[in-house]
């Protein structure tokens, strides 16, 4: 008899944080459902496991396949790079579409990065709460968004988590409403499990990641810039979030039958930012391989805008910028984040350009003759001569302060993954070496986030960090399944974060058809 399925994640939830808080009884929630179950590792997709974890994990396919990496792409044919949702280009179907179309009621509540699917059977919520805030709220049916706001409001965190400047007492009422979302967050989720019977529910706790990479430096004493004197105020508002979600997995077990198979993920894990992203524009142009961005030349209104602010806040005086803070952070948060990214590199004026691909993996687009419309670069032979060549450029480079090399590895994207849309992604991913963190700009750290860089063909490279996030992700993941027929232990093998989607409609006895992940066999 086909099973009913529980699955709850937490969003960039950390598996060393997970274990250890929870052998420690810190998550006795999470303890007591890791003793009962089966426990394994996952890993996210290799190069693209920032903006391509949750739609390989609802789609069970790879990016060359669903065609999404990044919520800002490329058009293909152009150089124009603008934002873009999963609805604007998910092009494989969610699992949950299979499942309804078989007669499974589903429930899927705060799957990151998806979008509503009309006719669903059952029901849907969209950005009700979430770390990536892309098209606003949307349910399926469309009458459910006004019960939700009747029954529970609006998600408390009503903006970006990024932000700039925070104080100790901004970091102290950021864990707060964090923990008042994860709380708020049980009640609905509670509500809408009791309200039907369902073959499939699904409802993913995001708070961990907006606190993961705003706050990791308030947890990880090794972090450039941890500040004992900070901590003594603000304490960990990572881990107070955990104990929040871990209250709220427990409440909600509570109001599952023992017919029911619980799944647990935490997807792709946290540590400290890395990496010198940052400084890739100028490498790439000492390097000869990409040309500069002209900012003052820009067609995007957004980017003539900051630049002038950028300008205008160096040359601000030092008494005036405490004065003046909080109006640059309130125009950082209510408009830069909503602007379109320009290329860092000019994309017709060299060999190669920058895609934006997030932080740990940079991504390159060769110059392609035929693909690009100004493309200077042939496929084949030149193609590989090129990236072999910029791939030893680049490995070369080292960091002037611990002797490390800067890059771990450079691969090609080609030789990773295939499908119909490897063209809508980058063709080199640059793995940077996450021994080397640099801090943020900011009083906070001594350092000012500075980083100084060289090779030979370089010569030394200087530059500041001024992103505001202090942690940043890794592809590694876990999960927990327990119920009925599944054997508690321990997994040796690593499961893919592709392999949940078929492991789930085959549990309902539905088939997934040309999934590129496996089923997970000892689940089955």
């Amino acid at each position: 008899m086909p099973a009913k399925v529980l699955f709850l994640a937490i969003d960039a939830g950390d598996k060393f944080l997970v274990r250890d808080w929870a052998a420690n009884g810190i998550l006795p929630n999470l303890r007591s459902l890791l003793d009962r179950g089966l426990t394994g590792n996952t890993m996210s997709l290799k190069g693209f496991f920032v903006g391509a974890t949750w739609p390989s994990f609802y789609t069970g396919v790879t990016p060359a396949r669903h065609g999404f990496h990044s919520l800002v792409r490329l058009k293909p044919g152009t150089y124009e790079f603008s934002r873009c949702g999963p609805r604007d280009f998910i092009r494989n179907e969610p699992f949950w579409n299979f499942l309804g179309r078989a007669g499974k009621k589903v429930a899927v509540l705060d799957v990151p990065l998806t979008y509503t699917t009309k006719n669903l059977n059952g029901i849907q919520m969209v950005e009700w709460g979430s770390h990536d805030a892309n098209s606003g709220f949307s349910t399926w049916p469309p009458q459910l968004k006004p019960d939700v706001w009747a029954r529970f409001g609006r998600y408390p965190l009503k903006t970006s988590c990024d932000s700039i400047g925070r104080t100790p007492q901004d970091f102290c009422a950021f864990r707060d409403l964090l923990i008042k979302s994860v709380r708020q967050k049980t009640e609905l989720t509670i509500h809408y499990l009791k309200s039907d019977k369902w073959d499939f529910f699904a409802q993913v706790f995001t708070e961990a990641h907006c606190a993961g990479h705003q706050c990791w430096h308030l947890h990880d004493p090794e972090h450039p810039d941890y500040d004992p004197k900070t901590t003594a105020l603000t304490g960990d508002p990572i881990l107070e979030v955990y104990k929040a979600i871990d209250t709220a997995i427990g409440k909600i077990l509570d109001h599952v039958d023992s017919d029911t198979i619980v799944f647990f993920l935490a997807s792709h894990r946290m540590a400290r930012y890395y990496g010198a992203q940052s400084l890739l524009p100028e490498i790439l142009t000492r390097l000869k391989a990409a040309a500069p961005w002209p900012v003052e030349n820009s067609p995007d209104d957004y980017g003539k805008f900051f630049a002038f602010l950028r300008r205008g806040w160096k040359n601000t005086s030092v008494n005036l910028k405490p004065v003046l803070l909080p109006v640059r952070n309130f125009i950082y948060n209510q408009y830069a984040l909503r602007s379109p990214i320009i290329p860092k590199t000019d994309p017709a004026g060299g060999d190669c350009f920058i895609m934006f691909n997030g932080s740990p993996v940079s991504g390159l687009r060769v110059n392609l003759c035929g693909r690009e419309p100004d493309g200077n670069i042939k496929p084949g032979p030149d193609m590989d001569r090129f990236s072999d060549r910029l791939t030893d450029d680049l490995m070369k480079l080292v960091d002037c302060g611990s002797g490390r090399p800067l890059i771990n590895g450079v691969m090609k994207t080609a030789a990773l993954y295939r499908g119909e849309y490897l063209d809508h992604l980058p063709d080199l991913l640059i793995e940077w070496n996450d021994e080397i963190a640099p801090g943020s700009e900011g009083p906070g750290n001594p350092n000012g986030g500075k980083m100084r860089i060289f090779s030979e063909k370089t010569g030394i490279i200087e530059g500041v960090n001024t992103y505001c996030r202090s942690g940043d992700h890794r592809p590694e993941g876990l999960f927990v399944a327990s119920g009925p027929n599944i054997k508690r232990g321990r997994l040796e093998r690593t499961v893919s974060i592709m392999d949940f989607a078929p492991t789930f409609t085959g549990l309902l006895g539905v088939e997934l058809p040309h999934a590129d992940g496996q089923p997970v066999r000892e689940i089955l």
